[in-house]
C-alpha cells in the first residue's frame, strides 16, 4: 500500500473507526496479507503467536510505506 492509502485509512479510521475496519479487512483480503490496527493506525506484526507477542512485534505500516 502507498503512504496516501495509509494516510487515508488512518483519517478515517479517526472519524469513523468501523468504516475504516471494514476498508482493510477488504485490502487484506485482495492483497492476503494481515494488516492490523494499534491506537486507529494501520500496522502490521512480526510474530503472530499470541496477542501479546503480535502487539509487542507490532510496526506502523505508513513507516516502511514507499
Amino acid at each position: 500500500m502507498s503512504r496516501e492509502m495509509i494516510s487515508k485509512l488512518n483519517e478515517i479510521a479517526e472519524e469513523n473507526f468501523e468504516k475504516a475496519q471494514a476498508m482493510l479487512e477488504g485490502i487484506n483480503l485482495v492483497l492476503g496479507t494481515e494488516y492490523g490496527w494499534l491506537k486507529k493506525r494501520v500496522v502490521f506484526f512480526d510474530d503472530t503467536s499470541s496477542v501479546a507477542a503480535k502487539y509487542a512485534s507490532a510496526h506502523d505500516v505508513w513507516a516502511y510505506a514507499e
